[in-house]
């Protein structure tokens, strides 16, 4: 008789989600010699966000992907794909049909495209939308670069500070500045999807 009930196959799925950029940060900060103290001072992250973020017990936003990867000085692809390459030329990268690691944060699920080189000048990310409303989805997140999304299915409405909310249907598209305070949300009884171009560099 079992003394402990398995956990649920959701629950397994997400807990290696959320380690997957736990482990990347956690290698990348090695590398460079940095300590967690040293880490959370150069990301403006607390040292115990930084720490259970490793250790994959929280899933940080992309906000805070981005502070981490200016605190390591890498781009960001970094920290959802380290593989330790240089940069070189030539490539060419493939990701198939449902294939990649799977990279949830509290507001979007995210699936890399193509993201296992290290040349690449911007990222390619399949995203599901989480959230239906501000109230669900909290701050506006802000962060250097740009970035462009085109809908694939239901209907998202985009959030700035400085503009009305954009309301998009299936093959809208929007492109924004980052550091524009941005949220997106979903429309409708299910999560949308859409692909979300945005620069690699943070």
């Amino acid at each position: 008789m079992p003394t402990q009930q398995e956990p649920s196959p959701i629950l397994k799925h997400r807990q290696r989600k959320a380690g997957a950029i736990g482990d990347n940060l956690r290698a990348l900060r090695k590398a460079r010699g940095l300590t967690i103290a040293a880490m959370a001072t150069a990301s403006s992250i607390s040292a115990a966000s930084v720490s259970r973020i490793e250790n994959g017990h929280i899933s940080p936003t992309y906000e805070a992907i981005v502070s981490l990867a200016r605190g390591l000085k890498v781009d960001v692809s970094e920290l959802f794909y380290h593989a330790g390459e240089a940069s070189f030329r030539g490539w060419l990268a493939l990701t198939r049909a449902q294939e990649g690691e799977v990279i949830e944060t509290p507001n979007y699920r995210f699936r890399p495209l193509c993201n296992n080189v290290a040349s690449k000048e911007y990222m390619v990310l399949d995203t599901t939308i989480l959230n239906r409303n501000l109230e669900e989805f909290g701050e506006l997140q802000k962060h250097p670069g740009q970035e462009q999304v085109v809908v694939t299915s239901g209907e998202v409405t985009i959030w700035t500070e400085l503009y009305d909310p954009v309301d998009l249907s299936v093959g809208d598209s929007l492109a924004f500045d980052s550091t524009l305070g941005h949220a997106i949300t979903y429309r409708g009884d299910s999560p949308a999807t859409l692909i979300w171009v945005c620069s690699a560099h943070a």
